[in-house]
């Protein structure tokens, strides 16, 4: 089985249930609408999730392997809302190998696909433009699905060379990082409207 079908397999359940996190629920057209002040949590969220496992990694990545500056769009939402940095304690493993690199990047780069829709989502029922008004989700914008075909490229060229066990397991571990940041941000929320 090609690497990249064996991803989609083995995650699944773990992207599904990213789908249906209550957090990000408002991200959806079929979902509750969502206000400003939700947006604001989720990049909030996000930028905490990634800002951890970015300062994990120590494995370079080779030339072929696209990586998206995802901490950059993020701080760039945040400058745009007016909001700062959320603190949440977490002790992230080194990502310390090609196979858990790819595994992270996996998730990583595939937000992008689709967060263009969500882009378009945000654009309609909160007037957030892309690369104007909102930047992780717009993505590398129409360069979106270019980037990702770079991806599989190059997952394909170094399949050879990882385990393919450990690829999977590290994409797993990111997409549950993503909810664990998503359940810790809908927690503090929570108290934070207890305390007042």
């Amino acid at each position: 089985m090609r690497l990249l079908e064996a991803l989609r397999l083995h995650t699944r359940a773990q992207h599904d249930a990213l789908h249906r996190h209550p957090l990000l629920a408002g991200l959806s057209p079929d979902g509750p609408a969502l206000t400003l002040t939700d947006f604001g949590r989720i990049v909030q969220a996000f930028e905490a999730c990634y800002r951890h496992v970015e300062a994990a990694l120590t494995t370079p990545l080779p030339d072929d392997v696209p990586d998206a500056p995802v901490l950059d769009w993020l701080s760039r939402d945040l400058r745009h809302l007016g909001l700062p940095h959320r603190t949440i304690a977490f002790d992230h493993p080194p990502v310390d190998s090609l196979a858990k690199r790819l595994g992270y990047l996996y998730t990583k780069q595939g937000s992008t696909l689709g967060g263009h829709v969500i882009s378009k989502h945000l654009e309609r029922q909160l007037g957030l433009r892309p690369h104007v008004d909102q930047w992780f989700f717009a993505g590398y914008g129409t360069d979106n699905g270019p980037q990702w075909k770079r991806f599989v490229a190059a997952l394909d060229h170094h399949a050879a060379k990882v385990s393919a066990d450990e690829v999977i397991a590290a994409a797993a571990t990111a997409f549950e990082t993503i909810a664990h940041f998503c359940d810790t941000t809908l927690l503090q929320t929570t108290e934070t409207l207890h305390e007042a």
